[in-house]
């Protein structure tokens, strides 16, 4: 982690002190260049805590953790990919580009794409896994298995279009006349995730509230899961982004820029909103002493072993013994006298 996030941190730099690729009115990517760099220290910080809190406790491996590293693993190729298309041409007019600049270009944003798909679909992923592990009632176990369904048909159909937007074989020219419309297809995108992400808000409240912990707590890991409401609000964005981008049909390499950041703060802020709920209960089981989410429970101090075996005592052998010893002190007494 520590590895990625200077990484991270060093690639950010170079794209903002490169005197080529200096901001202008003319050349707007390297705003996202480095943006998208910043938000992915970001989600890697994000990450490396709730990993870090979580290695300190004696637990079981969770299985969201799988799907919440593969989402981190995907958006740090995203990010790759779109720091591969800025210098190629994101934010700049098409006119000034060459044909090899417009091919790279494409072939990144092509990757961007498909990268995107996945860290969204394993976010919520990591989501729906978390819910489902941490509520003890069936009803809501089978709400989560539905609603798993629909994202994993709805995230699978998307990766298909993603994969092949144009004809074969060059399936990444998305500039060319032989494609879907890109647009249209990111707004519907946009907006099924934005009904997904208000599911993922509002059904954690069903599920935290019969779990017996006291209401503080339980408003604590209801706001936790509130904050993807900022997911919500950056897939507005993103939607009105690509509806902007429409207007512009003669010159989207410039344009679209703007989209691309509301992409970049989408992938990124799915990931560290989601980390939240994970972080936010380690931390309150550490300072209660045991573990509120269902997974593990963590005592807080040391105490009777419950599992220690019990011998059980007969009864006539207790009576006997007090009888024997009671003889014996009589015995003494007499000695004595």
């Amino acid at each position: 982690m520590a590895f990625l996030f200077t990484f991270s941190l060093l690639s950010a730099l170079n794209v903002g002190m490169d005197g080529r690729a200096a901001v202008m009115a003319s050349n707007r990517g390297p705003i996202v260049s480095i943006l998208a760099w910043i938000v992915e220290a970001s989600v890697v910080i994000a990450v490396g805590i709730k990993f870090t809190l979580s290695s300190v406790i004696p637990r079981k491996q969770n299985r969201e953790d799988v799907a919440l590293l593969l989402a981190t693993a995907f958006s740090i190729g995203f990010t790759v990919s779109i720091s591969l298309a800025v210098p190629n041409g994101i934010g700049r007019h098409q006119e000034t580009l060459s044909l090899n600049q417009l091919e790279s270009l494409q072939m990144a944003v092509y990757a961007a794409d498909i990268l995107f798909v996945l860290t969204s679909g394993f976010v919520q992923a990591s989501v729906l896994i978390f819910l489902h592990e941490v509520t003890p009632s069936r009803a809501h176990k089978r709400v989560v298995s539905a609603m798993a369904g629909f994202i994993a048909l709805f995230s699978v159909s998307t990766f298909f279009v993603v994969v092949f937007p144009c004809h074969l074989p060059q399936v990444w020219e998305l500039l060319g006349p032989e494609c879907i419309d890109q647009l249209t297809f990111w707004e519907t995108f946009a907006g099924m995730n934005i009904v997904i992400e208000s599911a993922l808000v509002v059904f954690p409240i069903f599920v935290i509230y019969p779990l017996r912990m006291n209401r503080r707590r339980k408003a604590i890991l209801i706001g936790c899961f509130a904050a993807r409401l900022i997911v919500i609000g950056t897939f507005v964005v993103q939607l009105y982004q690509a509806q902007s981008l429409k207007m512009q049909p003669f010159d989207q390499t410039f344009y679209a820029w703007k989209y691309l950041l509301a992409t970049v703060f989408v992938q990124g802020l799915s990931i560290i909103t989601v980390c939240i709920p994970y972080i936010r209960s380690l931390l309150l089981g550490m300072e209660s002493g045991m573990i509120q989410t269902g997974h593990f429970r963590l005592p807080s101090r040391p105490s009777v072993q419950a599992d220690s075996p019990l011998h059980s005592v007969p009864v006539g052998g207790t009576n006997s013994n007090l009888s024997s010893n009671t003889d014996t002190k009589r015995n003494e007494a007499v000695t004595g006298h």
